[in-house]
């Protein structure tokens, strides 16, 4: 009887993780390109763990509007050289990033410039 029980919990939890672990994939952005930017008006700039978030306002050929782009955790933009307030709501930036691979806007953090020229 014991056995009958467990399997299931063993089950779930198996699950569970697997779950979790799809949470943290990447495979919707595409590394491969190189060198794709993109410059926009912080909107928001939340920077946390697992991830930061950063949605710019854009104006380009297809019209203004909000992106959002997801970015590491902040431990390693800390590392990479960003510190409080050196990116700002207001501010301009151009975000080097890893599109998405279906082409819709937005897309993964892999630097960021400020307009004075610093960049993490």
């Amino acid at each position: 009887m014991r056995n009958r029980a467990t399997v299931p919990a063993i089950l779930a939890l198996c699950l569970s993780a697997s779950a979790a672990m799809a949470h943290h994939s990447a495979v919707q952005f595409d590394f491969t390109v190189r060198d794709r930017t993109i410059s926009g008006v912080v909107k928001q700039f939340d920077v946390a763990n697992p991830h930061t978030r950063i949605v710019l306002e854009v104006a380009d050929d297809k019209g203004t509007r909000d992106i959002q782009f997801e970015g590491h955790s902040r431990n390693n933009y800390y590392r990479s050289g960003w510190r409080p307030h050196m990116v700002d709501v207001g501010d301009r930036v151009t975000l080097g990033i890893a599109p998405l691979r279906d082409g819709s806007d937005g897309g993964y953090v892999l630097s960021v410039t400020s307009a004075n020229g610093d960049k993490f």
